[in-house]
């Protein structure tokens, strides 16, 4: 009889078949608990570290304002706000008196916890500068000093003077190269004196002239410096350069110099020299009218003509006491010339180009008194 089921296959004697691996299930390792754990605790750690330090503890206070205080003052508010000051540096300040404090840190009306540590910035004075030497100078150059040591001026009161030029600074208080505060005011005293000289442009006058118009406007003049003698020089007498330069002030007692050209050296006169003539023809006289020759004499006979030499000589002056009137004179066969006459301490050495005829001198005198003769 056939089965009509499904057929069953029929194991094989002493053979099984095992059921298939299921995945394993491992559990979370306890080294990477304990790790994380430890990350955890040290995260709320900080975090509460952070907030203690930079969150106000209890109930904050609002910092007050120390600047311009006193240290010992702004000390005693930061005590009664709770909270300690702590000076971190010092500095020069022009407006805030030393010892008092210039600025802070956290700022004034923050919010902070009790207890907290302001720094604050002490004020150690203005600076101190030195006070310029403003006498003799106008008021506007004094300005411009004191401006430049950051200084200014304060009360200006005027004084008579017959010596100082009117507008000039007499005396100042404080003095000259004295250590101040910077801002600090200095008082001047202003000349009511003569008013103010300046140089006249003497350059191209003669001496004798300049001399005269130095007097006329009241400019001292120093003695003139001659320039040696040299070509193409300016005549003899002629300023060539002054100093100080033309348009400057004059201060009380300065002197003006003149230089003053020694002249050209002079153009060689020639040494004359006899002009040929015709022998005259012979003669002979009547023998009634003839009479004895004349024999020369020596008076009577003519001389020969001197001769003209051109020569460089040098002169020095003695120095003098005081200015005196010096002139140098040349004395040859054709009269006196003089070679220098000024009013003068001497001091210097003249160097003159001179032409000489025949037998010649040079003479010096002082104020009219013959001091030295030197032959030529």
């Amino acid at each position: 009889m056939s089965s009509t089921g499904p057929t069953k296959r029929r194991r094989s004697a002493g053979y099984s078949i095992p059921p298939p691996k299921r995945p394993s299930r491992r559990g979370i390792s306890p080294g990477l608990i304990v790790a994380l754990s430890l990350l955890l605790v040290l995260i709320v750690l900080v975090s509460v570290g952070a907030y203690r330090l930079f969150a106000p503890a209890g109930s904050p206070v609002e910092l007050p304002d120390f600047a311009g205080m006193s240290l010992d003052v702004a000390q005693s508010v930061a005590d009664r706000a709770g909270v300690s000051l702590r000076v971190v540096a010092h500095h020069n300040d022009d407006k805030i008196g030393k010892g008092d404090v210039v600025g802070q840190f956290p700022a004034a009306g923050e919010h902070v916890r009790r207890g907290r540590i302001v720094d604050v910035v002490v004020s150690d004075g203005p600076a101190a500068t030195s006070v310029p030497d403003l006498g003799d100078l106008s008021l506007r150059d004094a300005q411009i000093a004191l401006g430049n040591a950051r200084l200014s001026l304060g009360n200006v009161t005027k004084q008579k003077s017959d010596t100082v030029a009117a507008g000039r600074i007499l005396s100042q208080d404080p003095i000259a190269l004295t250590d101040v505060a910077v801002g600090s005011r200095v008082d001047v005293v202003v000349a009511q004196g003569r008013p103010q000289v300046y140089v006249p442009n003497f350059v191209g006058l003669s001496l004798a002239f300049s001399q005269t118009a130095a007097k006329q406007a009241g400019v001292s003049l120093g003695p003139p410096l001659w320039l040696p003698i040299a070509k193409d020089a300016k005549p003899r007498g002629i300023v060539i350069a002054q100093d100080p330069l033309p348009g400057q002030p004059l201060g009380t007692g300065d002197k003006v110099i003149l230089h003053v050209s020694g002249g050209a050296p002079p153009t060689p006169t020639p040494s004359p020299t006899a002009t040929p003539t015709e022998a005259p023809v012979a003669q002979t006289p009547a023998p009634e009218t003839a009479s004895p020759p004349v024999q020369p004499s020596g008076e009577g006979s003519p001389s020969a003509a001197p001769v003209a030499r051109s020569l460089r000589i040098q002169v020095a002056l003695p120095q003098l006491a005081s200015a005196k009137r010096v002139r140098i004179a040349l004395v040859d066969t054709t009269g006196s010339h003089d070679l220098y006459d000024e009013t003068t301490k001497g001091g210097v050495t003249l160097q003159l180009d001179i032409t000489v005829t025949g037998q010649g001198s040079v003479q010096t005198y002082i104020d009219g008194v013959l001091t030295t003769t030197t032959n030529l």
